[in-house]
């Protein structure tokens, strides 16, 4: 380990070794969470509720809007696909309209775990769902479904806990479907979170706050926010469908939507409007943190065998990335301190598309990327990741992946990566 803590390459070379047990450990931790919550939610008292969406939150009514930011836009930029051969396919620039973003104060409420949702006298406020359409996939099925054709009436499914548990008297609301993602955490909770304490003087004196997040959030995303807060706190984990009362609660709006589209042809600012102010609230928060001499490192993000888009050919592509000087770096085993550090310290970062190459977000500008995206071009978005390169000045490049099959893809369908033009990009990039 060199004196800032990294672990060198010859160490770091270990780590697919040791890989093997780490997946499987956080496998059965998984699988222990999940018959947990699913027992916790057994024993609990159910409730299903009969919620009409509203348009905004003046028609959730009894609010205080104490901040708002209106009228936002972003710019995606043109990503850089290259086909089989390294055929250079651009994607159109886009000027994207993203949702006006609020600060506010609601009193009397509940909220529904694994979900943006907010629940008060047969209403509920969920700013994404409005601009979701049948279309779209589901992202929580389990916990709600829409009731009318025109998508405004909708059934929740929650509980609330054996015995009960006491009201939030000041809550802050980081609930979120997909937040146990890095990437989502990153990018759309922990914004919110940074406008609530960029606007915590206008919140009013409270002895504590209370943050309300999801109970599956990653430990290095725990740590991320941990490093945020600077006023008084506690921490309350609430599971999937959990039904908890607020007295008051702090909510700030999305930034962005991410809604799901995995088998239709996408529509890049309907579907995935990336906002570049969220992706740079995260950066700038974490500046502190980040190396900021000359980038030297060269990493590889695998994919682990137990994950969706697995790499067919891994080991060929490995053994490729080692041979030209590459670290082969697993981030979820790492601190996200180590995280920020190794990856601000990057010159090169190639890999599949993954919540891990949310780190590019910190690399320092200048610098280059690759990344294996599968090659679909009506379901698959290429924006996602641009927004980080964009914010962060980093030349991304898509390598386009083989589906392993070729009838019924699915974006988290296995591929193969094409070995010959990897090497090929890798030598354009690296001169």
């Amino acid at each position: 380990m060199n004196q800032d803590g990294i672990k060198s390459n010859a160490e770091r070379s270990l780590r697919p070794k040791r890989n093997g047990v780490t997946a499987f450990a956080r496998k059965i931790e998984g699988g222990l969470k999940r018959r947990l919550d699913l027992f916790i939610r057994k024993i609990g008292k159910k409730r299903t509720l009969s919620l009409d969406l509203v348009k905004d939150y003046t028609e959730f009514g009894k609010f205080l809007a104490h901040a708002s930011i209106t009228n936002r836009h972003t710019d995606l930029s043109s990503p850089r696909l290259y086909d089989q051969g390294l055929e250079l396919i651009r994607q159109p620039a886009i000027k994207a309209t993203v949702p006006d973003l609020f600060l506010l104060e609601l009193n009397d409420v509940e909220v529904i775990g694994s979900t943006n949702a907010v629940v008060r006298g047969g209403k509920v406020l969920h700013p994404e769902l409005l601009h979701t359409e049948s279309l779209h996939d589901s992202k929580a099925p389990d916990l709600y479904q829409f009731t009318d054709a025109s998508r405004r009436k909708l059934n929740f499914n929650t509980f609330t806990r054996l015995g009960g548990r006491g009201r939030v008297k000041v809550g802050i609301h980081l609930l979120k479907e997909h937040s146990f993602n890095f990437y989502h955490w990153l990018f759309e909770c922990l914004p919110r979170l940074n406008y609530f304490i960029s606007n915590l003087n206008k919140a009013g004196r409270h002895d504590s706050f209370t943050l309300l997040i999801d109970n599956d959030i990653l430990p290095s995303g725990m740590e991320a926010m941990r490093r945020l807060i600077k006023f008084p706190h506690e921490i309350e984990i609430v599971r999937r469908g959990e039904l908890v009362s607020c007295d008051k609660l702090f909510y700030v709006s999305p930034f962005w939507f991410s809604l799901d589209n995995s088998r239709h042809k996408v529509d890049a600012e309907r579907d995935y409007a990336v906002d570049k102010y969220a992706v740079q609230t995260t950066r700038d928060s974490f500046r502190d943190l980040a190396s900021h001499t000359a980038p030297t490192r060269k990493i590889y993000l695998p994919r682990i065998a137990s994950q969706v888009r697995r790499i067919i050919n891994a080991d060929e592509v490995e053994r490729l990335m080692r041979s030209n000087g590459f670290e082969i770096v697993y981030a979820h085993e790492l601190t996200f301190v180590e995280q920020v550090e190794l990856f601000s310290s990057a010159k090169v970062l190639v890999g599949a598309s993954g919540a891990a190459f949310s780190n590019m977000a910190f690399m320092q500008p200048g610098t280059k990327a690759v990344i294996f995206s599968p090659k679909q071009f009506e379901v698959f978005n290429y924006y996602i990741f641009q927004q980080l390169a964009d914010v962060a000045g980093v030349e991304l490049a898509h390598l386009l992946a083989v589906p392993a099959k070729k009838d019924d893809f699915f974006i988290h369908d296995n591929f193969y990566v094409n070995i010959a033009d990897l090497e090929k990009l890798l030598k354009q990039i690296m001169v």
